[in-house]
């Protein structure tokens, strides 16, 4: 009977170590408490209670990841100006980004979740548990290992900052996405358009269930129409990753 404890007693220790590697492995971390861990491996469509999926340590990640990305570019780019650097911050904590960032670094095969849920996106619930997995890192460790976590394995490894400079953050398409998902009306209006001999001005307001919201102003229409859904998504405070 001894004998049979020990083995299994063995197993799990073992279990444990291979589990602790693998963290280890993605983050530069040794996990002290490892069911903070699992619990930001676990989605909420194999979770009996909400509290026990990873939707916590998301949010909790997601703030500590606005935080280093918004220091780091903050001291990166001293002489750039408040909408530049919130341009790129979003583009680096921009959803997609999350996503294919989590994909690359083999998130999924750490994945608890419900496989016969077909409605899944594994490539979207992979950049959640990242963000949870940063929560973990910060509870765990605390805010420099999370940030080292965050600099060295994510921003310095995945993320390309000229490519992202020179990437476009399309807040239309985040707008009408937002609109969408909350049943909202989206519409771009053209409050006004110039014409003279050169070009042509246009003047859009971005309209949220009948109210301006924004407004943008370019000699193409499609460029105003940015413009202005870049103004309400500030107005409206719709979150980066969207």
């Amino acid at each position: 009977m001894r004998q049979l404890a020990r083995q299994i007693i063995a197993g799990l220790f073992s279990l444990n170590k291979k589990f602790s590697n693998k963290v280890y492995h993605l983050t530069g971390v040794y996990p002290m408490n490892t069911q903070l861990y699992h619990l930001a491996f676990l989605h909420s469509s194999l979770a009996s209670e909400s509290n026990m999926s990873n939707e916590r340590l998301e949010y909790l990640g997601d703030a500590v990841l606005s935080l280093v990305v918004a220091d780091y570019l903050f001291l990166k780019f001293p002489f750039r100006d408040e909408g530049y650097l919130t341009d790129l911050r979003s583009k680096m904590v921009s959803r997609n980004n999350l996503n294919n960032i989590a994909f690359k670094m083999g998130i999924e095969e750490m994945l608890q979740y419900n496989k016969s849920d077909s409605f899944l996106s594994r490539k979207s619930i992979s950049g959640n548990a990242l963000e949870a997995l940063i929560g973990a890192v910060y509870l765990d460790q605390g805010y420099i290992q999370a940030k080292n976590f965050i600099l060295k394995k994510l921003v310095a490894q995945h993320m390309d900052i000229e490519d992202l400079e020179t990437s476009e953050f399309n807040y239309k398409s985040k707008i009408l996405e937002w609109g969408q998902k909350n049943d909202v009306k989206i519409d771009f209006v053209v409050l006004e358009e110039k014409r003279t001999m050169r070009h042509s001005l246009y003047k859009i307001a971005l309209m949220v269930d009948g109210n301006e919201s924004g407004i943008g102003e370019d000699t193409s229409k499609k460029n105003a129409e940015k413009k202005a859904a870049k103004e309400g998504f500030a107005k409206l405070g719709i979150k980066e990753k969207g």
